[in-house]
């Protein structure tokens, strides 16, 4: 399956490939249009957003897939449709809010034994905005997690493959798409960086389900920052991450997490196109009184490094290696995955993506579970 597809990918791009040039003004042309319209959709990016011309602001995303992994039936997804808004109140007060509708659901078939399908509509931000002066801005509602900086590249025309880290999605690790309610505020210092501090319901070990009604989780809150070094050179990004709180009921456990990022754009450094970008980040954490093994602390720790190339117009080349542990008490408990990919860039505001992600796990967890993705996205 994964050769046809891969030959598949292949064909389309060479011939796509006939009728552009093989340099790089095309590419550069692309990726200045891109950033403006990035200054105004970005789940990290809301100074540029409030400053902006437009009164109503309002973009989006579309991911279909084919997914087909071993142990499972192959099936199409309508992965998600994602809608963002912003509004600006004023010359100081900004309202974004961001809804997703994921996967297609199904209808109960109440003839059969057969289940619906799990599709959902979620607000994943709605944060107030208040920028009382240059440089430092103010925020409260929902809005993603300030932990790491994958998720400021998550979504479907930004991702470079169709999958995403497990590290910072769906090994354990920490939540992914974490997204909770509290109050945070951000400042930018010219020539360094950016630093975020922050207070939300929810925790690194049950994301913002503990404690987001008054009828579960605890009465604490979790303590979080981040610090981007990412103002000293233009395409250079090196920082860290902490959050902290209570997990359990009676607010007695902490979970705690800390985490290492670095992002290298070496294309913009060095103004050649086909120079790679590299991402990676690591993470380790610990919740009290958590691990499967009855009476010892949950600790887990996880890694990953992803590295792409424009190594045409239209061609992306791609691959991330990662290694994760939810639960370092438990034997062969360490799992790897690595994945190869392709972005074609065959005409503006879609793209075409493949992914052949090989997963590895010890012992008694050893199964086989390699899975071949396409994906289609559009934006707007």
């Amino acid at each position: 399956m994964f050769a046809r597809v891969l030959r598949m990918i292949i064909v389309l791009a060479m011939a796509a490939s006939a009728f552009v040039p093989a340099n790089g003004a095309l590419a550069a042309e692309k990726a200045d249009e891109k950033a403006d319209k990035d200054a105004t959709f970005d789940v990290g990016s809301t100074f540029a957003a409030a400053t902006g011309e437009e009164k109503i602001q309002w973009h989006g995303y579309y991911e279909f897939e084919y997914i087909d992994q071993e142990g499972k039936n192959a099936t199409y997804d309508a992965h998600k449709i994602t809608v963002w808004m912003g509004v600006p109140i004023n010359e100081k007060v900004f309202l974004s809010s961001e809804i997703e509708y994921e996967h297609f659901p199904r209808l109960e078939d109440s003839g059969t034994a057969r289940p619906g399908g799990n599709g959902e509509i979620k607000i994943d931000s709605s944060q107030l905005s208040i920028i009382p002066f240059e440089g430092f801005r103010g925020y409260a509602g929902i809005w993603y997690v300030p932990f790491g900086i994958e998720y400021l590249s998550y979504p479907g025309y930004k991702n470079k493959l169709v999958t995403r880290p497990k590290v910072m999605k769906s090994g354990g690790i920490i939540p992914g798409t974490w997204s909770a309610a509290g109050i945070g505020f951000n400042n930018r210092f010219d020539g360094i960086g950016h630093l975020d501090v922050y207070s939300i319901n929810g925790d690194a070990k049950n994301a913002g389900v503990s404690r987001d009604s008054s009828t579960g989780g605890n009465q604490g809150k979790s303590i979080g920052a981040r610090l981007m070094l990412d103002d000293f050179v233009e395409g250079f990004n090196l920082g860290a991450s902490f959050v902290s709180g209570k997990w359990d009921a009676a607010d007695k456990f902490n979970s705690v997490r800390t985490g290492i990022h670095l992002r290298v754009d070496s294309d913009i450094l060095f103004g050649n196109d086909i120079y790679p970008v590299l991402l990676a980040e690591w993470v380790t954490g610990k919740d009290d009184n958590a691990s499967s093994i009855i009476g010892r602390d949950k600790k887990v720790s996880g890694y990953y490094a992803q590295i792409s190339s424009l190594v045409h117009p239209l061609t992306e080349l791609v691959a991330r290696y990662g290694v994760y542990d939810d639960d370092e008490e438990v034997t062969d408990n360490q799992r790897t995955e690595t994945s190869f990919g392709v972005v074609l860039h065959l005409i503006d505001n879609f793209q075409i993506k493949g992914e052949y992600q090989i997963n590895d796990e010890k012992g008694a967890n050893r199964k086989d579970n390699n899975v071949t993705t396409v994906e289609l996205v559009a934006w707007w």
